[in-house]
């Protein structure tokens, strides 16, 4: 058995107008299937506007991308053996319109714990989190758990 403690930070500015191009070069966050990870979100539901109750999984429009991003993650991970991994993490993150919005003082956080394995196509794992920072339609408080699954590098 092996334990691992991570920190990491990825961040990315966009100075000037991406055009027609921006769901490439623009910045989108939120789940783990599309544009930058904030496990305990959906996808696309961080905007630049702040969060967006009414996204779906798989709903982007113009005003869900961003020309600069933030993510800082910090991991405590237990390596069972050569194929199993299980981990609990904290996350925090923003997108905005314009690099010279960024704000680190307003982060959207979330927490969580997941289970990963090997398999032939690379890492397989299952994360859940507790995004912290939800709202309803409302505008009231609304926290809580978005199951997410992923293919790829373990931290």
């Amino acid at each position: 058995m092996m334990f691992i403690v991570g920190l990491s930070a990825r961040s990315g500015a966009l100075f000037g107008d991406p055009g027609p191009f921006f769901s490439t070069q623009s910045c989108a966050l939120g789940g783990t299937q599309y544009g930058e990870q904030l496990r305990g979100y959906d996808e696309f539901s961080v905007t630049p506007n702040g969060f967006d109750p009414g996204s779906t999984q798989t709903t982007a429009t113009r005003a869900s991308f961003g020309n600069a991003f933030f993510v800082g993650t910090a991991e405590f991970g237990l390596r069972l053996n050569q194929s199993l991994y299980t981990n609990i993490f904290y996350e925090g993150g923003n997108v905005w319109n314009k690099p010279r919005e960024f704000d680190p003082t307003r982060l959207f956080r979330s927490f969580g714990f997941g289970v990963a394995t090997l398999s032939p196509l690379g890492p397989l794992g299952v994360d859940i989190g507790y995004g912290l920072d939800k709202f309803d339609a409302q505008g009231r408080p609304a926290p809580g758990w978005k199951l997410h699954f992923k293919l790829g590098q373990f931290f």
